[in-house]
């Protein structure tokens, strides 16, 4: 058994970086996410966990902090979107788990700034994946922009795994768990593909 905290999430974390980037739901250009594992505590992927690792992660990458961004436990370097998970999970007790990342059909919404509309079962009752202001990458600005929205959307980001368009950018999903983040993400990458295809039909 390994002397890590909170080891079996970590595992569960290291499959989902993987499933990320085989199923293009993250490019080498980024992606991050993190899990809500106690008051006060988050286990975060580390930086540069796609350009440098391909998302091949081990459950001592992983970093532990705390609300403040102190790294309690492990080595790696923090991401520069820190931030904008730190301020969902520690305001939504609801929300277990956020992701960040660059799907590979919903990148034409996100460079384009425009919305994903629902069209299947899958997302129903979640509506539209919105979009808000464009901000710098890896700015504060940008964080509390992805925060504000949250807040806009509390009553059903409170009861449901919802998500945003960061313009140029990517994308960021929640979850109550991390599989249920995961699921909202793959979930609105069908649609996007749908809604592309569905032009051509």
């Amino acid at each position: 058994m390994s002397n890590l905290s909170y080891y079996e999430t970590r595992k569960q974390m290291c499959k989902v970086a993987k499933l990320m980037f085989d199923r293009r739901l993250t490019n080498v250009a980024g992606g991050n996410f993190a899990v809500r594992v106690d008051e006060n505590r988050i286990l975060l992927s580390p930086s540069m966990m796609s350009e440098h690792k391909f998302c091949e992660l081990e459950p001592e990458d992983f970093l532990l902090i705390d609300y403040d961004e102190n790294i309690l436990e492990g080595e790696g370097k923090l991401s520069r979107e820190t931030l904008m998970h730190v301020l969902i999970l520690s305001h939504f007790k609801e929300i277990g788990s956020t992701i960040h990342a660059h799907p590979f059909y919903c990148m034409p919404f996100v460079v384009q700034a425009k919305p994903i509309p629902s069209v299947s079962e899958a997302t129903m009752g979640r509506g539209d994946v919105g979009v808000i202001p464009w901000a710098k990458a890896y700015s504060e600005e940008l964080s509390r922009s992805v925060y504000g929205y949250f807040e806009e959307h509390r009553p059903l980001a409170e009861k449901k795994p919802i998500a945003l368009i960061m313009p140029k950018h990517g994308v960021m999903v929640s979850g109550p768990t991390l599989t249920g983040a995961f699921s909202m993400l793959e979930r609105i990458e069908y649609d996007a593909f749908c809604n592309i295809v569905g032009k051509l039909i």
